[in-house]
């Protein structure tokens, strides 16, 4: 009976009628609770309705009843993965991968060592992948990723070329190669390519339709509107354009995340994302501006933000006395690149043992917890609750001798007022800060400090203890 039943909902769900075949599968499973083909077939059915725990029940009760069932382990690991679960996806689809080899099950794990930081074990699988399937733009994409996280950048370039030969479409990799070129100083190029952005649809900030024709860089009588894109951080990064682009317009208009706004008091123009636009007779978003300006390669300048005196003068007030050294250690959770750019605040504790100075937390947001985690809570002191925007945290930043960051809009911030700050990049670093050096082209008051390895917070310490007594 329940071999006719199985059959009856496996015709069903290949005919379209999921509710029907997955009453007959819980039919089924009531009767025989090992069914692991009908409690797999149940978990895709599942899934496709968006009941991910249900489909999560019914993938491991297949593989409770069949340990060796390759498309149930497969499609369990496919849906750890997807719901950021990597350790459990990885043992899942490495079992499937063996059992059932092929470009699909490789490329799965490929994914899957990624999303662990296996960079090795991601190399592997996607090399199985692209021995079975050569032309498979995906891999190639996500081969090149996994070299550029390793460090190897030279080796990434050709497999994005390659990829793009092949699709020469596709939007998300003619993005990656934007950023790669980028990364490796070829400006002139990295902006021209990276004007394509809007079409992948990885990339996170909607492109605005407005009635306005986009500028084209020529100078215009009227009004000019510049306008906000991605993140904070990249919004006071190409700030520093918007004295150029005023030159070649009649008024320039500037559109800021509302954090931003109290920090361009006095900026002609400044309004928050929000407001009604005021007319305007072209557009174009900071990002763009480097490409639409001719000036390619960022060249370092003066300072382009300061902390307001009133603002600055309660703090100075308000910090503990001394020396002071400023502290964040994580961004925005997230960011893509959270898990290698942010950094247990236990890591630095021997900096912060260091002799001579007062630590201060501009930790915001959960990560601020961290130090009493930690029991830092006599090290450090911890002025998040006072940083309500941008403004109050260039206030604070302004009483500081130095600022010790990760990768946030924070270092952004202390780069266009000219603080000094000590900027602590993961082994992969963002495409803006290059490849090699201490210096940054966009700020001179910053100094970089290099992870030795993927994933070597600790290898950061004998540069940064010994800089400090230095110091």
């Amino acid at each position: 009976m329940s071999a006719g039943l199985l059959g009856e909902a496996h015709r069903l769900a290949a005919a379209g009628e999921a509710a029907e075949a997955l009453a007959l599968y819980d039919q089924v499973l009531a009767g025989d609770p090992a069914a692991a083909d009908a409690a797999n077939n149940a978990g895709v059915l599942l899934r496709r309705r968006g009941a991910e725990e249900e489909a999560l029940r019914r993938y491991r009760q297949a593989l409770a009843a069949e340990p060796g069932h390759a498309d149930a382990g497969w499609n369990l690991g496919r849906l750890l993965l997807e719901r950021g679960e990597a350790d459990e996806a990885f043992l899942h689809l490495r079992r499937a991968a063996a059992l059932r080899p092929g470009w699909e099950r490789w490329h799965g794990l490929g994914r899957a060592c990624q999303a662990r930081g296996d960079l090795a074990g991601a190399e592997a699988a996607y090399a199985r992948a692209l021995a079975t399937r050569p032309e498979a733009v995906e891999t190639l994409n996500n081969l090149a990723t996994t070299h550029q996280a390793a460090g190897r950048p030279a080796a990434a370039l050709p497999l994005l070329e390659r990829a793009l030969a092949l699709a020469p479409g596709h939007a998300d990799i003619r993005y990656n190669r934007a950023l790669l070129l980028l990364l490796l100083g070829r400006w002139a190029e990295g902006w021209r390519e990276h004007e394509g952005r809007w079409r992948a649809p990885g990339f996170a900030s909607p492109r605005r339709h407005l009635a306005s024709p986009a500028w084209d860089g020529r100078p215009i009588e009227g009004r000019l509107l510049l306008h906000w894109e991605q993140g904070l951080g990249d919004t006071i990064q190409f700030l520093r354009y918007a004295e150029a682009a005023r030159a070649r317009c009649g008024e320039l208009l500037i559109e800021v995340q509302p954090p931003l706004l109290p920090l361009l008091r006095g900026w002609a123009g400044a309004f928050a994302a929000g407001d009604p636009v005021p007319p305007h007779e072209a557009h174009a978003p900071l990002l763009s501006l480097p490409h639409l300006l001719g000036e390619a390669e960022p060249r370092p300048g003066p300072a382009y933000l300061a902390a307001d005196p009133a603002r600055a003068a309660a703090w100075a007030a308000r910090l503990c006395q001394g020396p002071r050294a400023g502290l964040v250690w994580a961004g925005n959770p997230r960011h893509l690149n959270d898990r290698n750019r942010s950094l247990p605040v236990a890591v630095l504790a021997p900096l912060l043992a260091q002799p001579g100075r007062r630590w201060i937390s501009l930790q915001v947001g959960p990560r601020a917890a961290d130090i009493a985690a930690a029991g830092l809570d006599g090290v450090l002191q911890d002025v998040a609750p006072a940083l309500t925007d941008f403004a109050e945290t260039a206030a604070a930043l302004a009483q500081l001798d130095l600022l010790v960051t990760v990768d946030t809009a924070v270092a952004h911030l202390a780069g266009a007022m000219g603080v000094e700050c000590w900027l602590l990049l993961p082994f992969a670093p963002d495409w803006r800060w290059g490849l090699l050096g201490e210096r940054s082209p966009w700020y001179p008051s910053l100094r970089l400090f290099r992870q030795p390895a993927p994933g070597d917070s600790a290898g950061l310490l004998p540069a940064l203890c010994d800089s400090l007594r230095r110091r």
